[in-house]
């Protein structure tokens, strides 16, 4: 049984190193992508988290068996599409078959997916995401925001990302948009289910949790600001940071809290 499970090990480390070799296309796109100008280089920090929780897991027993099905139909798969398949696509596979084969070696199952998570997070992506979800994130925020400056009292009228008030028109621009701090939401969200052993279940659940709770406090900030903008609250100008910081910071606490409640830690291996 122990060689068995030796040889089944040695050839789940032959095929990563297999897939490492195969996916250079998406590591050179990735290098690309994660030093161009319009990056922030977030996401390594999603990787950074994901390597480290490989090796730092927190299954000290060897896994009894290494279902290696998955990451070798992944890899087929990105081999069959890679001709068709944009860059992000191919990233995306590349990631998937990788998140499968550590999960086969490491954790003993198909997909750890705490750890494929992480792992699609690490993909340099949030400027494209800006570009696709920034406008309707924007609206969404406007929409609600006018909704409750009304309930207030205020006669606030949305225009396209615009705020009007009485002739005064407050913007609400791209970096209000909340997508940064949905990514920073669910990178934390993926972390704390990742170390806290969660089931797939629980970490759905949380996932879900997180993105309504960072929309709904990107709407509360948007709230916020109208009135710092506007003077109808008198406070610097520089609050318009601090009011971002501190919404973040009471939402990463709900998060946590969440985390907290929703667990149903998993010791199979």
């Amino acid at each position: 049984m122990f060689m068995r499970t030796w040889r089944l090990r040695h050839r789940a480390l032959a095929l990563l190193v297999i897939q490492v070799a195969a996916f250079w296309p998406v590591w050179r796109w990735y290098a690309l992508r994660a030093t161009d100008a319009s990056s922030e280089s977030w996401e390594l920090l999603a990787l950074a988290t994901a390597a480290l929780f490989v090796i730092l897991r927190t299954e000290e027993a060897a896994p009894k068996r290494i279902p290696l099905g998955l990451p070798i139909f992944l890899l087929l798969i990105y081999a069959a599409s890679y001709a068709f398949l944009p860059p992000l696509l191919r990233a995306a596979l590349a990631m998937s078959a990788l998140a499968a084969t550590c999960s086969a070696i490491w954790f003993g199952r198909r997909l750890h997916l705490a750890l494929w998570s992480l792992l699609l997070l690490s993909l340099p992506v949030i400027a494209s995401l800006n570009f696709y979800l920034g406008y309707p994130l924007r609206v969404v925020a406007g929409v609600v925001t006018a909704a409750l400056l009304q309930m207030n009292g205020l006669a606030v009228i949305r225009e396209g990302t615009l705020l009007n008030w009485d002739g005064q028109l407050i913007a609400i621009d791209a970096p209000c948009s909340g997508v940064k701090m949905l990514w920073a939401g669910l990178y934390l969200c993926f972390t704390l289910a990742a170390f806290q052993r969660q089931d797939g279940r629980s970490m759905a659940l949380l996932g879900m949790l997180t993105v309504v709770a960072i929309v709904l406090s990107n709407i509360l900030r948007a709230t916020a600001l109208f009135y710092v903008e506007t003077g109808l609250v008198a406070l610097p100008k520089q609050w318009h940071a601090g009011i971002g910081v501190v919404v973040f910071l009471v939402t990463a606490l709900a998060i946590a809290s969440a985390a907290h409640y929703v667990k149903k830690p998993t010791y199979a291996t």
